[in-house]
């Protein structure tokens, strides 16, 4: 298999990045490549994210999608519910993404839905931080 140079991949994702701002849905890639491409710049490489701005996902994914209140406040945050990935997408990202940085294997979580992602993200937060730390005082873990 040939590997794609460092300028093809620049010019994808530059074209990615034009799709994005100019409104237009994203095109669709594996879930780990979609973490790459929307929520890496943040949330960073291994989901760690940057103390006292992006929270880590490492620690509070798992937790958040065992409850009702947590599954809708992850598909409620602005990165989610404004990405130009399509529900099927999004919800396969979010699929990858709980055993990948949660530590919890594939067969110990309720995995979403498209159905369950289109209901949720019209809905977009407004009181993000409060939210959170709601959530985060009912799991009885640091915010």
């Amino acid at each position: 298999m040939q590997r794609k140079s460092a300028a093809h991949w620049r010019s994808r994702l530059a074209f990615m990045s034009l799709t994005v701002l100019m409104g237009a849905p994203a095109l669709a890639y594996e879930p780990r490549i979609n973490y790459m491409l929307q929520c890496q710049g943040c949330h960073g490489p291994d989901g760690r994210g940057e103390p006292g701005h992006v929270p880590s996902i490492r620690a509070t994914l798992a937790p958040l999608s065992r409850f009702a209140a947590g599954r809708r406040y992850l598909l409620q945050v602005p990165g989610v519910a404004l990405s130009a990935l399509s529900d099927e997408d999004l919800a396969a990202l979010l699929n990858w993404m709980i055993p990948a940085f949660g530590g919890v294997g594939p067969q110990r979580f309720r995995a979403y839905t498209a159905a369950e992602v289109g209901r949720y993200r019209r809905e977009p937060l407004v009181e993000i931080s409060a939210t959170r730390a709601r959530l985060m005082h009912q799991l009885q873990l640091p915010q």
